[in-house]
C-alpha cells in the first residue's frame, strides 16, 4: 500500500506534462516555435545560477576571444536550443513521417558503411548538440534498423515512459544506463551501432583529458568499448537550422590507437573524440548545453 502510495505522488506532474503535450501538439509549429523561444528567452533571464553558469564555462572556454555580448548571446541560444529540443521531442508524433526530409544528412555516410560492411560495429559519439534526441531516429535509416541508445531513466516513471515512448517511437531500441554494457558489448559484435553520450561530466575517477585547454572528467566508455570490440569510433552532429529542421553530420572514424598501455591509451582515445567535439562546439557554441558543470576541478583523494 505505501508503493503504492508513492506510485501515486508521481500523478500530479506527469498530468500536467502530458497536458502540456497535447498543447505543444495541437498547436501550429510556427506558433509552438515562437511560443518556446519566449519561454526559453524567460529562462534565460530568471535561470540566474544556470546562466552564471553557462558564462563562466564559457569564460573557460573562450577566454578573451569572445566579448561579453557575445557570450550572452551564446547563453541565450543554448536556452532556446535546449528547450527546442524537448519540444521537437514531444512533438516527434505529427513529425516522424517526416524525419528524413526534416533531418537531411549533409555529409557522406561511408564510414558507417564501411564499419557495417566489415562487421566491426560502430560507436556513435553524441554530445548535448543541436538536437541529439533526434539522431536515432535519423541513424535508424543510415544503420538498416540497427541503432541502441543508453538513456538513464528520470526521477518520475510515468513521465520517463512517455520520454521512453517517444523515444522509440519508430523503431529505436533504448536501454537503460545500469548494468548493460555486457549487453552493448554483444551488440556491437552483432554489428550493430550503438550511441554513447560523451559530453557530461563523469566524476572524480575518471580520466582528466584536456577539452578548451583545461582537464575536464571524460567517460572513457567509447574508448573501452571500442579497444575491446574493435568497433568504429564515429561521431555525429545535428546542427539546427531552424525549428524542426535539422542537418545531420557524420565524421570520419577517430581512429583508436592500442599499444599495450590500457590507461595511456584510454587518455589519448579520449582526448581525440574531446577535439573532435570541441571544434564542432566552437564552430555553433550557441548549439551546445552550457548550463553543465562540464569543468569541474579534480578533487585530491583525501576530498569527499
Amino acid at each position: 500500500m505505501k508503493t503504492l502510495r508513492a506510485y501515486y505522488r508521481y500523478y500530479p506532474a506527469y498530468i500536467l506534462f502530458r497536458s502540456l503535450c497535447g498543447i505543444l501538439r495541437a498547436l501550429p509549429e510556427p506558433i509552438v516555435a515562437k511560443f518556446v523561444a519566449i519561454i526559453a528567452e524567460i529562462g534565460y533571464l530568471t535561470a540566474v545560477s544556470h546562466r552564471r553558469m553557462a558564462m563562466a564555462n564559457l569564460d573557460i572556454a573562450f577566454g578573451g576571444l569572445k566579448t561579453r555580448r557575445e557570450k550572452r548571446a551564446i547563453v541565450r541560444g543554448a536556452f532556446r536550443s535546449v528547450l527546442f529540443t524537448y519540444t521537437e521531442l514531444i512533438r516527434i508524433p505529427q513529425t516522424v513521417h517526416e524525419i528524413n526530409r526534416r533531418n537531411a544528412i549533409v555529409t557522406d555516410t561511408a564510414p558507417i558503411r564501411d564499419a557495417l560492411d566489415h562487421g566491426r560495429g560502430v560507436i556513435f559519439i553524441i554530445t548535448h548538440f543541436g538536437n541529439w534526441e533526434l539522431l536515432a531516429h535519423r541513424g535508424l535509416v543510415v544503420c538498416d534498423g540497427r541503432v541502441v541508445s543508453v538513456a538513464r531513466p528520470i526521477n518520475n516513471p510515468l513521465i520517463y515512459q512517455e520520454i521512453e515512448r517517444l523515444r522509440c517511437i519508430n523503431g529505436a531500441v533504448l536501454l537503460r544506463k545500469k548494468w548493460v554494457v555486457r549487453e552493448i558489448i554483444e551488440m556491437l559484435k552483432h554489428n550493430w551501432c550503438v550511441s554513447v553520450l560523451m559530453d557530461q561530466y563523469a566524476g572524480r575517477f575518471a580520466p582528466f583529458v584536456p577539452f578548451f585547454g583545461c582537464l575536464v572528467s571524460t567517460t572513457p566508455a567509447a574508448a573501452v568499448l571500442a579497444m575491446r570490440t574493435g568497433a568504429a569510433v564515429i561521431p555525429v552532429f545535428n546542427v539546427r537550422q531552424r525549428f524542426g529542421y535539422h542537418r545531420m553530420n557524420i565524421c570520419e572514424e577517430v581512429p583508436m590507437v592500442r599499444t599495450g598501455d590500457k590507461e595511456a591509451d584510454i587518455v589519448e582515445n579520449c582526448t581525440r573524440i574531446n577535439r573532435v567535439i570541441e571544434a564542432w562546439v566552437r564552430r555553433h557554441p550557441d548549439q551546445w548545453l552550457w548550463m553543465a558543470r562540464r569543468w569541474r576541478r579534480k578533487k585530491g583523494p583525501e576530498e569527499p
